[in-house]
Parts: structure tokens; sequence; C-alpha cells
């Protein structure tokens, strides 16, 4: 008796059967492949990377990545989001936002703050002290572009801050447009390794642990791989066995 062929389930690329469950190891465009399924959109604890569902790390209820660093939901409902990490509490110069569950940044004036507002510091950095406003102001308040140097005199900061904490290049704590902050240190152009943060503080930041360049400090978002680390999709990948070290050790980027 001569067999027809008949059609795979709109989901599969390629199957041995009718049924969404009967798909082989790759799924139709749109779709993604999930413990032998081909889903439409991927389950919590997991991302889509091609087309499939790849796990979340364990710290993580949902990710844009693998990495410890890539979640966008804690796991655990204790934990606060940082940068993509999930920590037990925020660190100084962060303040928690219940609204979102993340840490976000203090105002620069502030060491510890409830808010991102001048206004809202808890507690301030040596040789300043809160207003009656709530702001952090140095002892003796020198004006933008000066600090209070040894002897209790406002001095010049360096050409290229715009605030700082001495008269050098490396003790800017903000540039003077269109510079860029890269540790405390006013720069043209942001180094490889970091990206350009594309907020109002003209700052660098540094890319996920993998990353030679990139766009952004998620794992996904490389541009290059740094030498050990190979391109998969738009992230850097590095051999699994090294991988599973790493994530066991909580890798840094030594690792």
């Amino acid at each position: 008796e001569a067999q027809e062929c008949e059609p795979c389930h709109r989901s599969c690329h390629t199957c041995g059967g009718p049924q969404y469950d009967d798909c082989d190891t790759s799924c139709a465009h749109y779709f993604f492949l999930h413990e032998g399924e081909c889903v439409d959109d991927c389950p919590a604890g997991y991302f889509s990377s091609e087309n499939e569902c790849v796990g979340c790390h364990v710290d993580c209820a949902s990710c844009d990545g693998p990495s410890f660093d890539d979640c966008s939901v804690c796991r655990n409902p204790k934990a606060v989001l940082h940068h993509g990490e999930c920590l037990p509490k925020c660190p100084d110069r962060f303040y928690y936002d219940k609204t979102t569950n993340e840490c976000k940044d203090c105002d620069k004036s502030c060491l510890t703050c409830s808010g991102h507002e001048p206004s809202d510091c808890l507690s301030c950095s040596a040789k300043k002290h809160k207003d009656a406003s709530g702001h952090c102001v140095w002892d003796s308040q020198c004006s933008p572009g000066s600090y209070l140097d040894q002897n209790g005199e406002c001095r010049q900061c360096h050409a290229l801050c715009q605030n700082c904490s001495g008269p050098n290049r490396d003790h800017c704590l903000s540039c003077k447009p269109p510079h860029l902050l890269l540790s405390d240190t006013c720069v043209k152009s942001c180094p490889l390794g970091y990206y350009a943060e594309k907020n109002s503080e003209l700052s660098c930041g540094l890319c996920h642990f993998g990353c030679e360049s990139c766009v952004g400090r998620h794992s996904q978002q490389c541009v290059t791989c740094k030498t050990g680390f190979f391109k998969h999709a738009r992230s850097c990948e590095m051999n699994q066995l090294i991988y599973l070290k790493c994530e066991f050790l909580k890798a840094n980027v030594t690792c």
C-alpha cells in the first residue's frame, strides 16, 4: 500500500507524527524547543536562545541569559535585584525600590538613601554631613567644580571633572560633557570591556565577563568575545566544563 506524506504540527520544523509532541529536535520559526515539545513561549525559569528554551541560573525565577547576573526576577522572594544579580540587600549607594523589587542608584552625594533625590540621603560619605533639607554637603561647602582640601579650603578640580574629591584627573566624581566617567577618571570613549551607560550620568559600565566589547551589561549584549569564549547567538559562552566550575565558584571576570 502506498504511503502518503502528512503535514507536521504547525509548531514543528521536522516531526515523526502529526501532534505537537511529535516534533523532532528542531522547531518552526517563532517556536522554541522545550522538553521535546515546540512551544510558542518559554516557561518561567527559561529564556529563549536560537530556537530552544534554556534554563536560567538557579537564583533566577526568570532571566534573559544563563548567568547569575542575568536575572529579571529572583527565585527567593526575600532577595533584591541588583544589576541582574539576586542579593540579600542593596549595597551602599543604592536603595530598594518596592515597585520593581530592584536596587536603584542613590544620588551621588549620598552614601545610603531612601530614594533617588539628593534630599533622600540617609547617611553621607566621609567629610560630608546632612543639612536641614536632607542633602549631603561638604563640611565646608565648595562650589561645583571644586573640592575641599585638607586645610578646609576649596580648590579647583581637574579641567575634565564636573565634580571631584581631589586635584588630579583620577579624583573625578562626574565629568564635563562629552567625557565619560570610568571609575574615577574622565575619558573620551569607553575602552574595551566597557559600554557607554544610556543615562544622565555620562559613565562607562562594565561588560559581562565573557564579552570583549558590548552594548550593555547582560550576557546577551556582547558584540565580540574574550579569548577562550565563543559567540553563540548574541552571547559569549565558554567551554561547558569551565562554565560549571565558574558557576560553582560564583565566577567573575578572572574566571
